[in-house]
């Protein structure tokens, strides 16, 4: 609507139009700005009435969330008001109110888990500070740049960090495109910006951080084996199977058949409206790949037998006091059970790297390694699972044994 009505201001200044009657153009213009008030004032979420002492009031949204009962003389000026509001608020947002209308439109069409929109949101509160209350539209290409190094550094981002933050970069500034709000191409303006090898931190983590070395699973599994409870069996469970603990946290005695542990689900955690984390058991797996049944050795199947009797009626394997066992229950009984013995803290996903590693040593087909593990190619367990478990006095025994010609 600004845009015409400029356009028609270009028009009478131009000199060029004597024929037209400048008159009926001008009531043209008229017509146009009582269309585009009504058109702002359909936007307000609140209705206006006349209150009983003779005054124009309606109700303002304020930044907490809430509203703020207003009032003026008349209604022309309640009006304004409004239309102030409107165009400061609904057709000039923040950042941040770009973003909260985006994903939470994503959500809605079921574009997105819930799970996907919590680490949405806690991804741009820990990075989007520094624009986050600025005005869409005040945010130039130069400062998108200067935005994106600034995080960076003071950051410390590694490569797939920045890559995630980019995602949220790219939805939030398409989707302001799409409104109107900025004429430039996200992708384009990214795509133009040169970064540094030297600009992202590299996550150097030890082998013994990764794995259980060697002398660390034996420690590891002896104690699970001589405190057998429900927690620490699954924990076993995991190092016999390799299991993803969102796998393991909601098995059902429906998933099991003999040797075969069949992986149709898996947990999602999201933050609901009352602001806590809810922990629920999603009908699908975390990847198509990962949609598999894995085997678990015969001579193992002794764990899922002792699970069952610990737990004969639960609609899940693994209950304790009638609730379903959440994965972060399992990590933080794996973090006590590494003081315990003595290892090096380390996290579920380390208990299946070291189990993606045992396969890879083995001389089994690839294939088979690659159901197990429920990936798509056998690249993904080399180049993010694989670590060699052999202390140093081992690695020296094994180089002492070639021969240097």
């Amino acid at each position: 609507m600004d845009e015409i009505m400029s356009g028609i201001n270009k028009l009478k200044s131009s000199g060029d139009f004597d024929k037209i009657d400048l008159s009926r153009l001008d009531w043209f213009m008229d017509e146009l700005k009582i269309v585009k008030k009504e058109e702002l004032l359909s936007k307000h979420p609140y209705k206006i009435w006349e209150g009983k002492n003779g005054k124009w009031c309606t109700y303002i949204p304020d930044e907490k969330g809430g509203r703020k009962l207003r009032y003026r003389n008349s209604k022309i000026e309640i009006e304004n008001l409004v239309i102030k509001y409107v165009r400061n608020k609904i057709e000039s947002p923040t950042v941040r109110e770009v973003f909260d209308e985006w994903i939470k439109k994503r959500l809605d069409r079921e574009e997105i888990e819930k799970s996907t929109y919590t680490r949405y949101q806690r991804n741009f509160e820990q990075n989007f500070s520094k624009i986050k209350n600025r005005k869409i539209r005040t945010i130039s290409e130069i400062e998108i740049e200067d935005f994106l190094k600034d995080v960076i550094r003071d950051k410390k981002l590694s490569r797939k960090a920045y890559s995630n933050l980019r995602t949220l970069l790219y939805g939030i500034f398409r989707y302001a495109k799409k409104k109107g709000l900025v004429s430039y191409s996200i992708k384009q303006t990214v795509a133009d910006i040169e970064f540094s090898k030297k600009e992202f931190t590299v996550n150097k983590h030890e082998d013994n951080e990764r794995v259980f070395m060697l002398d660390e699973e034996e420690r590891m599994t002896e104690y699970l084996m001589q405190n057998q409870d429900i927690m620490n069996l699954g924990l076993l469970l995991l190092f016999k199977t390799g299991l993803r603990i969102g796998e393991l946290s909601v098995l059902t005695p429906a998933d099991i058949s003999g040797c075969s542990i069949h992986i149709c689900k898996t947990e999602t955690m999201y933050k609901g409206d009352d602001g806590k984390m809810h922990y629920e058991a999603k009908n699908s797996a975390k990847t198509f790949a990962g949609m598999r049944t894995v085997i678990i050795p015969k001579e193992y199947k002794w764990i899922l037998d002792k699970i069952r009797h610990l737990n004969p009626f639960g609609e899940y394997l693994f209950m304790k006091n009638g609730e379903r066992i959440r994965s972060y229950q399992f990590r933080n009984r794996l973090r006590t059970n590494c003081s315990r013995t003595n290892v090096v803290v380390k996290t579920p996903h380390a208990v299946r790297r070291t189990y993606g590693t045992k396969l890879y040593d083995s001389a089994i087909e690839r294939s088979f390694i690659i159901q197990q593990m429920g990936h798509t190619d056998i690249t993904c367990l080399e180049k993010n699972y694989y670590v060699n478990r052999k202390n140093d006095s081992e690695k020296e025994k094994m180089i002492n044994q070639i021969k240097v010609i």
